[in-house]
């Protein structure tokens, strides 16, 4: 292993053990002994990291520029640089989203830019699900836009009034390159919590340091995708390729479309958010994106005897194929359909011409994360950001909260005709 190889390494080591460490402290007391010992801890592993980075800066610099770096080492999302800072005056707003009329040229323009900072996606969420989102803005003294950020408010009955950039998507944050910015728009965000009284506002950054005590639990997982076919399948290797030809013998088939295969596609996705006693989305929601002519969004269905068994929904971002919602029937695993349609969607993707596939985001060492990696993706690191009052307590509006553990294994025996009708309220109001 090189220098900048071993570096990154021990790198992505210790993020993870600091995330596990930031984990602890909402269960210890302020003042016990082991409370003070994870700080220490948790302090060492900071200087560290902070050495490890300025290393790997350094041995970065050293290696050689005479040959271009072939396109598996180029990261799909830029690193923010901390150093950058625009040093001069700037002003602050909150607006309504519809209202800022040069955002959708500065984030299609914008290296900053995520999937998910796409207008498009503000406008089926609130189509959708009624929320409204606000932009926070940083402009300089003629008016032209450095930086912002989508928030998006909710008021609901179970979990209050809360807002979050981006909701049911992977990703959100800030749009800047300036860090002394970024840094001042997380601060308006503090202020605007307060100002309509929030509980708290959640963001789904992938940039480190823009705040206190993010969570690390989650990465979304990046495949760099070769140029064809044939060079897919030698990345892959024997053993994955042994996994999805197993299909083979069921004589599996595939369509890829849009709304005509949305009744396939809901049908498939519904039963399966049932057996995982999760609410499902409502299926406008599916077709506002297919619809939108912002969103180049596509189906993937795979059928066995006539019958769809596991579904893909796919949006592509250009040069980043996202697959944000994929679903296999139970039943279905005994003809490893989920492996046969991950490989005909990678094909989709090659042949769209994109050059990296984002499996989504995983919880660290989870199996959905294993099963990601087994295609040669790599983790690229949440950063979720909770801005609260003093002294509040993170809220888990997901499957990992105790309290819905009842909730959902009650929810496994519901027919999926029910779960279709109620399923839908449940669900706007969790992000």
């Amino acid at each position: 292993m090189n220098l900048p190889s071993a570096l990154h390494s021990e790198l992505k080591s210790l993020k993870v053990e600091k995330g596990i460490i930031s984990g602890k402290f909402k269960h210890l007391l302020k003042d016990s002994v082991e409370y003070a010992q994870q700080l220490e801890l948790m302090k060492d592993i900071s200087l560290r990291i902070k050495q490890l980075e300025s290393a790997l800066k350094d041995a970065e610099a050293l290696t050689t520029t005479s040959q271009a770096p072939a396109a598996s080492t180029t990261p799909v999302f830029p690193t923010l640089n901390q150093h950058r800072c625009w040093d001069n005056p700037f002003t602050l707003s909150v607006d309504n989203f519809a209202a800022v009329t040069d955002w959708p040229v500065f984030v299609a323009q914008h290296a900053y830019a995520l999937p998910s900072h796409n207008p498009a996606w503000a406008e089926v969420i609130e189509q959708s699900f009624g929320h409204h989102s606000l932009l926070v803005c940083a402009r300089d003294n003629q008016g032209k836009l450095l930086g912002g950020i989508p928030v998006t408010v909710f008021s609901s009955p179970l979990f209050g009034k809360f807002a979050v950039s981006m909701p049911y998507l992977n990703y959100g944050g800030i749009v800047c390159e300036y860090f002394d910015i970024c840094l001042a728009l997380i601060d308006k965000l503090r202020a605007l919590r307060t100002e309509l009284e929030l509980r708290h506002i959640e963001i789904r950054s992938i940039y480190p340091n823009l705040g206190d005590n993010p969570s690390t639990k989650k990465a979304s997982m990046i495949l760099v995708l070769p140029a064809n076919d044939t060079e897919l399948d030698k990345m892959l290797g024997s053993k994955v390729r042994a996994q999805y030809k197993k299909a083979d013998e069921f004589l599996p088939e595939y369509k890829i479309g849009k709304m005509e295969l949305l009744e396939d596609f809901y049908r498939v996705f519904a039963r399966n958010m049932r057996d995982l006693g999760t609410p499902v989305y409502a299926i406008q929601w599916f077709a506002n994106i297919l619809q939108h002519p912002g969103l180049n969004a596509a189906l993937l269905i795979v059928y066995v005897k006539q019958k769809p068994v596991s579904c893909a929904f796919l949006v592509n971002h250009g040069k980043l194929m996202e697959i944000p919602w994929a679903s296999t029937i139970q039943s279905a695993n005994k003809y490893n359909a989920n492996m046969w349609m991950y490989r005909k969607v990678l094909s989709f993707a090659i042949n769209q011409g994109c050059h990296y596939f984002d499996f989504g985001r995983s919880t660290l060492d989870a199996g959905t994360f294993k099963f990601k990696k087994q295609w040669g993706a790599e983790p690229c690191q949440n950063y979720w950001y909770t801005l609260l009052p003093e002294n509040a307590q993170k809220p888990e509006l997901n499957p990992d909260n105790p309290k819905l553990k009842i909730f959902i294994m009650l929810w496994k025996w519901l027919p999926v005709w029910l779960t279709k009708i109620i399923g839908p309220t449940i669900i706007k109001g969790i992000p």
